[in-house]
């Protein structure tokens, strides 16, 4: 009896919270970013791909916080502090990409201003950004990978040109295989404090890739890639191992 009052007398046990993930849609309708082959805004792929997927993290069982409303300005400041400001466990910002303004033309779709590649086959596919700014460099990195493998997986390609001088930016590889990229000046990733990684989902201004992104299919199977490779990293030693 004594144990069992003694025992009502303590404290609860503090419960884990279920893993926070912050999701960044990014750019803002003032930014929009990238112009694709059907003439329309990055923003707008971003926007729709964050909310397509954060209903899915969260069956999976994470806490999902996103950065901004479709429609709303954020600074890229912002962003990183708000997952600073949360103690987030992930912070993933998602993108869709172009490339440099030689290999596009001034197009039209539907009477909307484009742009359109020449249709070389560099310019297509998924990449990945991780910052060695960023003090949680190694869960960063472990996660992007987990990532790689997972869309790898579906078929999709690695976009590489960022390493080319020519039709890139020489931009440092960690590994090829993967499409995971070094970019230490990435705002939302330098200024994370918590594991933060970048994912080009496609290239916009290639018709072939633009396709692919606006196929909900597609969408959906590299989404549920996201979700497998978050969940394999609550398995990783990095997985809450920051103070």
């Amino acid at each position: 009896m004594l144990a069992a009052l003694a025992a009502l007398a303590l404290p609860a046990a503090a419960e884990t919270p279920p893993p926070l993930i912050v999701l960044d849609p990014g750019h803002t309708p003032e930014n929009p970013g990238a112009l694709g082959a059907r003439g329309i805004y990055e923003v707008d792929y971003n926007d729709r791909f964050a909310a397509e997927l954060a209903p899915l993290l969260r069956a999976a069982g994470w806490r999902v916080v996103l950065t901004r409303e479709r429609g709303q300005a954020m600074t890229l400041a912002e962003r990183a502090d708000l997952a600073n400001s949360l103690r987030a466990d992930l912070f993933l910002s998602i993108h869709h990409d172009s490339t440099r303004d030689i290999f596009v033309t001034p197009s039209e779709y539907e009477g909307r201003p484009a742009q359109r590649t020449n249709g070389d086959a560099r310019f297509r596919g998924y990449s990945l950004y991780v910052s060695e700014r960023n003090p949680q460099l190694g869960a960063s990195y472990t996660f992007a990978l987990l990532l790689a493998r997972r869309i790898r997986a579906l078929g999709r390609p690695p976009a590489l040109y960022h390493a080319d001088l020519l039709y890139g930016s020489g931009r440092p590889l960690y590994d090829e295989h993967h499409g995971i990229y070094r970019y230490d000046n990435l705002a939302v990733l330098r200024r994370a404090e918590t594991p933060a990684v970048l994912l080009e989902v496609g290239v916009l201004p290639d018709e072939t890739d633009e396709a692919w992104v606006s196929t909900p299919a597609n969408r959906h199977a590299m989404q549920h890639a996201i979700v497998q490779a978050t969940l394999e990293y609550q398995k990783s030693r990095f997985y809450r191992a920051a103070p």
